[in-house]
């Protein structure tokens, strides 16, 4: 396998794949789960109920990783570890542009964000990397 570089990796995290988060509970077993993800700047943005596993796991420790995978062969992924703070900056923006992302098609864009802001609590999920690694598949 061959590493990717950093405008690689990037690339890769830019794309609508869904991603995996894991998150710390508090008796230092992880918790997975899969999310829609959006870059932003150097950092990654992940909208989560207010009152989620993920968020509660957050605020006991901000230690995290988000694990992207290509579906397509050879296998391109990336693992981000890093940690994370919760914010409400700026979340119907953030949760309106990563539903754009990857809801396929405006008209159902649009009426997904409607659906999911009227019954859901966001926050963001502001993810600081630490350390950064991704590799293309190829031997």
């Amino acid at each position: 396998m061959a590493k990717l570089d950093t405008v690689e990796i990037k690339q890769l995290l830019k794309e609508p794949i869904i991603s995996i988060i894991t998150t710390m509970r508090s008796d230092g077993t992880p918790h997975m789960t899969p999310v829609w993800h959006l870059v932003r700047g150097d950092n990654i943005l992940v909208g989560v109920e207010e009152k989620s596993v993920k968020a509660r796991n957050v605020r006991e420790n901000p230690t995290v990783a988000l694990c992207v995978a290509a579906n397509e062969s050879p296998q391109r992924w990336a693992l981000v570890n890093g940690t994370a703070k919760l914010t409400h900056h700026e979340v119907t923006d953030v949760v309106t542009e990563v539903s754009m992302h990857y809801v396929r098609g405006e008209e159902e864009g649009k009426a997904y964000v409607e659906k999911v802001l009227r019954e859901l609590d966001f926050i963001l999920l502001e993810i600081t990397a630490t350390n950064i690694v991704g590799f293309d598949g190829l031997d």
